[in-house]
Parts: structure tokens; C-alpha cells; sequence
């Protein structure tokens, strides 16, 4: 089943490259349709013991048979690789990266929705200089707060990779653990929008993007054609 997902899907992208408008596509700057190498075996393995669960199947299959990062979504995939400190995905190749992932931070639950209610109850309860004898009081309790909240606001992030930016802040999920693993999420926080489902696995979201690519470049040829 994996197989036929992926069949042909890394020379579609590869080919895309070559056409004359492919810079005209959003993103394409960012990762020029190129992609990384395939992974094999034994650095999925090492991948998954880091992150201490099995990869998402298509996510999997996908590393194993289409590329580890690289030309997709927005401003292109993110990278797994090794480094010092373990396994983390990086913006190789990426012009516009999003910010790296840990395959430890990966591995945690996924409960972002959970987080946003205790940051909302902790948003009411945010520390007002009138209730204070002083103001050394108030900073310190103000300063206990916003820590609490910085912990809330990142661990919002846990159990999922970073898979690459939207731009302007915004960036694609892959959700590594729980009910919603194999899932693409979006953070949309810097709208006040949270982080939010698109209803999509990671299949259905990268090969959308591909057919979509593949009508724009074909329709903008016809009109170029046409103007000639």
C-alpha cells in the first residue's frame, strides 16, 4: 500500500525543477523542487529509537522512498539527522527553515488542545500590580507567571515535527504521538489561531500539494502558449 502512495512521486517533483515557470510557485524558492536522499533501513531505526515510537507509516514510507526533505508544502520538508545531541530535523536545503525538532521532544504526547485551556485559565489569571504591597512583589509574581506560561505556549509543540514554515510565522505539523499521529496540524499562533487541524494525513497533504503544483505549471504554460 505504502508503495503505490509513493510511486513515481519522486521524479514528478524532480521533474517539476525543469519546467520555465517552476520559480513563479510559491515556496520554490525555498527549496528549488530538490530533494534530499532517501533513508534507509538502519537510519529509520535509529531515528525511531530516538524517538523513542515508530514513525507515522506514510511519513515512513515516505522517507524510505520519495526523499528524507526537501521540495514540498509552502517553503519545503524538513530534514531527520543525526548530530550530537541525537536525532533532531533540520532546514537542510531549505532557503526559509522552520525551527528545529528534537526526536526526543517528537516523542512527548501531543495535547495541544489540553495546553490552550490551562493558557487560557492561566490568561486570567495573570498577576495586576494593584494586588501587590510592592513592586518587587509584583515583578517576581509577574515574573513566576509568564515563565508558567512560555512553558505552556512550547509544550504546545511537543509530540509533533516541525515538517516546514508557511511563512509569516505560521508553520505544518507532523504529529509523532497519540490519536492524532500521522496527522498534519498547523501552528497558526501568531494569528491567534492556535494550533489547528487541516483534516489531512501526511499522504493526502504532500500529494495535494504535488497535483496542485503540477495543474498551476501546466495551466501557466498554456497561458504563456497562448500570449506567444
Amino acid at each position: 500500500m505504502s508503495g503505490h502512495t509513493w510511486a513515481g512521486v519522486r521524479e514528478r517533483v524532480l521533474h517539476l525543477a525543469e519546467h520555465p515557470a517552476a520559480k513563479a510557485v510559491f515556496g520554490a524558492g525555498g527549496h528549488g523542487f530538490r530533494l534530499g536522499p532517501v533513508m534507509d533501513e538502519e537510519q529509520l531505526r535509529a531515528l525511531e529509537t530516538d524517538l523513542g515510537t515508530g514513525l507515522p507509516a506514510q511519513y515512513r514510507s515516505f522517507l524510505r522512498q520519495v526523499g528524507a526533505g526537501g521540495a514540498g508544502p509552502h517553503y519545503g520538508l524538513m530534514t531527520p539527522a543525526p548530530g550530537e545531541g541525537g536525532w533532531q530535523w533540520r532546514g537542510t536545503g531549505l532557503a526559509h527553515p522552520a525551527q528545529p525538532t528534537t526526536a526526543e521532544f517528537a516523542g512527548r504526547p501531543f495535547r495541544p488542545e489540553a495546553l490552550q485551556r490551562e493558557l487560557d485559565e492561566l490568561e486570567a489569571q495573570e498577576p495586576e500590580r494593584a494586588a501587590y504591597p510592592s513592586e518587587d512583589a509584583f515583578r517576581h509574581a509577574h515574573k513566576a507567571w509568564d515563565a508558567r506560561y512560555e512553558e505552556l505556549y512550547d509544550a504546545q509543540e511537543a509530540g509533533a515535527v516541525f515538517l516546514g514554515s508557511q511563512g509569516c510565522g505560521y508553520t505544518s505539523l507532523l504529529v509523532m504521538t497519540g490519536p492524532h499521529r500521522g496527522t498534519v496540524w498547523e501552528d497558526l499562533r501568531p494569528m491567534d489561531r492556535g494550533i489547528r487541524p487541516t483534516g489531512h494525513d501526511f499522504a493526502h497533504w504532500y500529494r495535494s500539494w504535488l497535483t496542485r503544483t503540477e495543474h498551476e505549471l501546466a495551466t501557466e504554460l498554456g497561458r504563456r502558449e497562448g500570449c506567444a
